[in-house]
């Protein structure tokens, strides 16, 4: 199974648990801060330059977004979290719709992304609780590793020595084999 399916496409949009496809074949989810480069990593995974919607602005992602790639595997990518433009009513559908995702889905994994410029923060480790105590395997990319010197990103490695981890660049492609790789590992186990 490759990544790089030429039938990688959009199954829907969700915007509650009634929405949600079967849950059918492997799946795994992509998690991060609003703006962290979700939808870039998805993009760059499947070779597909617009596969996922990725916008200028944060908090473009508002719905839980599920990618069918190839007949074994689905990519999602569920909206950031973090974003403070956001309504009240849109705080708490947010909240529900991710309830109803974490509390409903079998999961063969989740790529926590976060940006290589801020580390990780109390929502990133929130997340990572959520993993354990749902037995979800995870493993933390970081993105826009581009956008900081040798220096910078040694330090960051050296932040997150205790996790799984991988380093991603969307203007380099940098990463994406090692984190395929990964994928294909935790879908034949």
């Amino acid at each position: 199974m490759s990544l790089h399916g030429h039938d990688a496409h959009l199954i829907i949009s969700c915007a509650s648990l009634a929405q949600f496809p079967p849950n059918d074949r492997h799946e795994v989810v992509m998690v991060g801060k609003s703006n962290v480069g979700k939808s870039s990593l998805i993009n760059a995974l499947t070779g597909r330059k617009n596969l996922a919607y990725v916008g200028a602005r944060p908090g473009k992602t508002r719905l839980a977004n599920f990618f069918h790639i190839n007949d074994e595997l689905m990519l999602v990518d569920v909206p950031g979290y973090g974003f403070a433009n956001r309504s009240k009513a849109e705080q708490i559908a947010y909240g529900q719709l991710m309830d109803d995702y974490f509390g409903h889905r079998k999961l063969t994994a989740m790529l926590l992304c976060v940006d290589a410029r801020r580390g990780l923060n109390h929502d990133d480790e929130l997340i990572i609780e959520l993993a354990r105590s749902q037995r979800i395997r995870f493993a933390i990319v970081l993105t826009k590793i581009d956008k900081l010197t040798q220096r910078e990103l040694s330090l960051m490695k050296q932040t997150l020595s205790g996790y799984h981890f991988f380093t991603f660049s969307a203007l380099k492609k940098n990463g994406v084999d090692e984190i395929s790789e990964q994928i294909l590992r935790w879908c034949e186990h």
